[in-house]
């Protein structure tokens, strides 16, 4: 009698958007994280831990390290070039709202 196993589902759905000629391989990104509720409010990620009125800090990544950034469902990820208006929005599926009460909408 062979043993029964569940299916083991990891992909994950997410939109990726260019913006202003996309990423470069020589450049430089600011990442910015955004949460959203399901009331569709968007607020930075890790804002509730941060003190008022104090500034959050950059962070900068490579174009190597923009590339393998990957949302969870309910973030937004922006990556902009420092030295020109261009990058990269990443919207997990439920932030994207592809997903719609176990249906899929195009």
């Amino acid at each position: 009698m062979s043993t029964a196993r569940t299916i083991q589902r990891t992909a994950s759905t997410y939109l990726v958007h260019f913006f202003g000629g996309g990423l470069q391989e020589q450049g430089r990104y600011v990442v910015e994280r955004y949460e959203t509720a399901a009331s569709g409010e968007i607020r930075p990620l890790g804002a509730d831990n941060e003190g008022g009125g104090r500034r959050r800090r950059r962070t900068t990544m490579s174009c190597r390290a923009v590339r393998r950034l990957r949302p969870v469902t309910n973030e937004i990820i922006v990556a902009t070039d420092i030295s020109r208006d261009a990058g990269m929005q990443l919207f997990g599926s439920s932030a994207a709202g592809i997903a719609l009460r176990g249906k899929w909408r195009c």
